[in-house]
């Protein structure tokens, strides 16, 4: 692969709050008590993953090849914003290596090392996926059939980047797929995917590409690298790159997220030490994937043995649960870090021990792992 150009990144001043866990390409999450001031996450306090170069020679003459069943059209940016109607979703964007640091503790892991805040709650507008391909006659769908997405985006590991999704999340009338161009009321910034990304809501954020070129319908998955050799949940016994070889064509691409919460308020950076015995707010985020809103967050402030429900806060703009949840709740502080475990609308609770994997994703175990 060619060594990649980083000479002419963007400038970032609404990223200096950010800390940058890898500079090239750029990847920065927020400090975790700055997640949730804001139930609607501000683009300061909004994490950025990047898989290479920024390609800030897009405008809005930049063209989308749609291939449909046995047609295609091309469509400028522009083209995409007039004629087809605007729409908008709250989702909450995830990615799948978020709280891979709780891994990375327990064994070595591949990947940017995350914290617990690459995650976000935004409002995307855009048209639909849907609108899109009905005008290439994707009407209905199969079973067997996929959404394949390229980005203009180069990568280390392949040409650019590429994944997919089911033709049937792409075509659910409530599946709330957008061609998005702008992200809460402005338009996109070069580092969320401007001028125009794909948002898929309940999914991992690695299914929402930036910088979209192409979008194929076809009858099998894409074959990126980062959807065939990336974000899987490998068995635990697969700890290098040479186990991994024989489990990638084995083992399902990740799609919907599972259920997970954090405690965010107070952090848990041994900078803020408060005495045992004094009355505590903690405030933190919940989520789930698949548009199952989050039932009851319980949490702990002695080791898991005892549970306080919090207080929710979960507004809905949709048919589907796409957003996250903030809760609070006032307790006693006892020596022991305040955790918090979250059950959704389908009864999924969270793990109490992390599951480590060789990709570190999906780590959403209450119980955090201290060096």
């Amino acid at each position: 692969m060619p060594e990649l150009d980083y000479s002419k990144e963007p400038a970032r001043p609404e990223q200096r709050q950010l800390i940058v866990r890898k500079d090239k390409p750029f990847n920065a999450e927020p400090p975790i008590q700055d997640l949730v001031k804001n139930f609607i996450t501000p683009e300061q306090h909004l994490f950025v993953r990047s898989h290479g170069p920024v390609p800030i020679h897009l405008t809005e003459s930049h063209t989308v090849t749609v291939h449909g069943l046995g047609k295609a059209k091309q469509f400028t940016v522009h083209e995409l914003k007039t004629q087809f109607e605007k729409t908008h979703v709250m989702m909450a964007m995830q990615c799948a290596g978020n709280r891979r640091d709780g891994l990375h503790r327990v064994k070595h892991t591949k990947g940017v090392i995350w914290g617990a805040a690459a995650v976000g709650n935004a409002t995307f507008a855009g048209c639909r996926l849907r609108d899109v391909l009905r005008s290439v006659g994707v009407t209905s769908y199969k079973n067997d059939l996929h959404v394949a997405f390229e980005s203009v985006e180069q990568c280390e590991e392949d040409t650019c980047y590429g994944s997919s999704i089911p033709l049937c999340k792409a075509l659910d009338e409530f599946g709330d797929v957008l061609l998005a161009y702008e992200m809460n009321g402005k338009p996109l910034s070069w580092d969320h995917g401007y001028p125009i990304r794909v948002v898929v809501p309940g999914y991992i954020g690695a299914r929402s590409v930036k910088y979209l070129k192409t979008i194929t319908v076809q009858d099998h998955e894409s074959d990126s690298y980062f959807q065939q050799r990336d974000y899987k949940l490998l068995p635990a016994q697969v700890g290098t790159e040479a186990e991994a070889e024989a489990y990638w064509c084995k083992v399902p691409a990740i799609g919907e997220y599972n259920v997970q919460s954090f405690v965010c308020v107070p952090p848990h950076d041994g900078k803020h030490p408060t005495t045992e015995g004094t009355v505590i707010k903690a405030q933190g985020y919940a989520l789930s994937g698949g548009g199952r809103a989050i039932q009851r967050v319980d949490v702990s402030n002695d080791n898991g043995q005892n549970w306080i429900v919090a207080k929710l806060y979960q507004p809905t703009t949709s048919a589907r649960a796409w957003g996250w949840c903030l809760w609070t709740t006032e307790l006693e502080y006892k020596g022991y870090p305040i955790v918090s475990r979250a059950v959704d609308a389908a009864g999924n609770v969270q793990q109490e021990y992390p599951v480590w994997n060789y990709r570190g994703v999906l780590n959403n175990a209450w119980r955090t792992v201290n060096l």
